[in-house]
């Protein structure tokens, strides 16, 4: 379809194709793999209800009503329901798309809409902008504001989302960004060169997570190169509807890594690896598909990337430690990177491990969906924490940053001992 034909009640800007709605063959086998239809029990909610919500759209069936918009939002795009899927339907990302189509159809007001354009069009773009706006952040925690407000609950006077926001903020340290050397070589016998792609989350709010990736790939025979200018992935402003400026930085990104002279581009974010791996389909009107190709061919979560190179354990040391591993979603789902966490956890000396029930079930994260449907994210938690607490480990480890918040705040809400870990950090811990 061209990207200027209207389909059926969708407008023509940023419109699903129409063969991914027609794939649904509604035989239900994504139904059990979706947490929203789980909570729900609405057909709605499920898969393919909402496939066939937008195959209705796209039919003229129906109009593009807030019950559209609504589901949109709601589906926490997990990707779950695309690994159940035997004809290979990606609910999820028809909801993406659904977003974009819901901002057209439902705009918001001035000032939310002045907010929204802010956020993703001016701040989330510009790595020196979205570093300086933690700096409050910090010196809310420095100055003991945050432990001040925590024990006087004023917090709880708010909306729900406020309290649980606030409560969820990881001890925070100065962005890692314009700390990494551009080029940081390799120790002992070089293997290789890999361009660090940095997430906006990471550098902010878990410097020391990817100060242990970078150490952890040197350790391993990488000189790591970590390019300054690079830019959000576009994860977010996929997830809020906003494609256009995805697509702007999207096509920054693939130039400025392509011109790297690296073997992969490594990343310690799976939604970060995620999108990026996306590019591919996102930029796909621009005609660049063997840079594309070539681009997606080289991305890989460090977990990925690690594995496929082989883990050097001579010299590690043993990690005496209880472990258990959650999959995010767009990590195991997204992209199909499932069993080589596991074997690097495995191939760490001391470590117990031991398998999660439902491992690659979601954790109710979802980006914002946490924030916007408190009470069924805490439900979809709940489900996950019970079986963290079931392993008896002492280390939950992780691989997202949305995760990774989600689980600590959730473990340390519940008064459960796990401390969540990403699988970096693990690493680290067995290198002297």
């Amino acid at each position: 379809m061209s990207p200027t034909e209207k389909l059926g009640n969708f407008t023509a800007h940023d419109a699903p194709d129409y063969c991914d709605v027609l794939q649904c063959m509604r035989c239900g086998f994504c139904l059990p793999t979706c947490p929203t239809f789980a909570l729900t029990g609405r057909e709605r909610s499920s898969p393919r209800g909402r496939v066939a919500l937008a195959r209705a759209v796209a039919e003229q069936k129906l109009e593009f009503t807030e019950a559209v918009k609504e589901e949109a939002f709601f589906c926490l795009d997990c990707r779950a329901c695309t690994t159940a899927c035997p004809s290979g339907v990606r609910a999820g990302e028809v909801m993406e798309i659904c977003r974009s189509q819901a901002h057209q159809f439902f705009p918001l007001k001035h000032v939310g809409k002045s907010f929204r354009e802010f956020v993703l069009q001016k701040m989330l773009p510009s790595p020196d902008l979205l570093e300086h706006s933690m700096l409050p952040a910090r010196l809310y925690q420095k100055l003991g504001i945050q432990w001040l407000l925590r024990h006087s609950h004023l917090l709880k006077l708010g909306p729900e989302w406020v309290d649980k926001a606030e409560g969820m903020m990881p001890e925070l340290h100065p962005p890692l960004r314009p700390q990494l050397a551009d080029s940081i070589p390799a120790v002992g016998e070089q293997r290789g060169r890999v361009g660090f792609f940095l997430g906006c989350i990471m550098t902010l709010m878990y410097a020391e997570v990817s100060r242990q990736t970078v150490r952890v790939l040197t350790q391993q025979g990488f000189e790591v190169l970590t390019p300054k200018a690079q830019k959000c992935c576009g994860a977010p402003h996929l997830t809020e509807g906003d494609r256009d400026t995805a697509r702007r930085i999207a096509q920054h990104n693939l130039d400025l890594f392509m011109a790297l002279d690296v073997d992969a581009i490594v990343t310690d974010c799976a939604g970060c690896g995620a999108a990026l791996k996306e590019y591919e389909e996102l930029l796909e009107e621009t005609g660049s598909h063997d840079k594309l190709a070539a681009f997606r061919g080289k991305v890989k979560d460090v977990s990925e990337f690690l594995a496929e190179q082989g883990l050097r354990t001579e010299g590690l040391k043993p990690v005496n430690k209880i472990v258990t591993y959650h999959e995010p979603c767009h990590l195991c789902h997204a992209q199909g990177v499932s069993k080589q966490p596991r074997d690097l956890i495995k191939a760490i000396p001391g470590i117990d491990y031991r398998e999660l029930n439902e491992a690659s079930w979601c954790c109710g994260s979802a980006a914002t969906f946490s924030l916007k449907y408190t009470d069924e994210s805490q439900q979809i938690l709940d489900r996950k924490l019970q079986n963290v607490q079931s392993t008896g480990a002492e280390l939950l480890v992780t691989a997202n940053p949305g995760c990774h918040l989600q689980l600590a705040w959730g473990l340390k809400r519940a008064g459960l001992s796990q401390k969540v870990v990403h699988i970096t950090e693990l690493l680290g811990m067995a290198i002297d």
